[in-house]
């Protein structure tokens, strides 16, 4: 149970380092805002968490410190969340409309002259965030005007 939580966790960062962040699939895909948010969240929450931590210590005292310590915990675990939703998604098959997207999309890097690495027989959504971040780099610019 603990490994699949650590594997979901692991698969999670590098869906997000993979997934091409664009202005253009914000309205797409959730995937843009959550990693949005999970890569803010790992670098404020850290601090809010001590300057939380530390200001409830100082002014309830020491007896509300296992308070004030959850509390911390709490917030230091809400990236850990956007690194799992996005583990959990990156594994989960993509849907019969964005396969038929996915294999238009896939032809239109092939008649350009990109080799696609394609995993046809189970398409998942780890396999859109590849073949998106390929578009985004081998198609000309306004490629994805046609496609949205």
């Amino acid at each position: 149970m603990l490994s699949n939580l650590f594997h979901d966790l692991v698969t999670g960062h590098q869906y997000s380092k993979k997934w091409p962040v664009k202005p253009q699939l914000y309205a797409i895909f959730p995937e843009c805002r959550v990693i949005k948010a999970t890569h803010f969240a790992v670098m404020f929450l850290p601090v809010i968490a001590i300057i939380s931590f530390c200001i409830q210590v100082a002014v309830l005292g020491y007896e509300f410190m296992p308070q004030a310590l959850a509390m911390a915990c709490l917030i230091l675990s809400m990236p850990l969340q956007g690194y799992y939703w996005l583990g959990k998604r990156a594994q989960q098959p993509l849907p019969m409309s964005l396969v038929n997207w996915y294999g238009q999309l896939e032809n239109k890097l092939l008649e350009q002259g990109v080799s696609v690495k394609s995993n046809s027989s189970k398409l998942r959504y780890l396999d859109m965030a590849l073949l998106l971040n390929l578009a985004f780099k081998e198609l000309e610019k306004g490629w994805w005007k046609e496609w949205f």
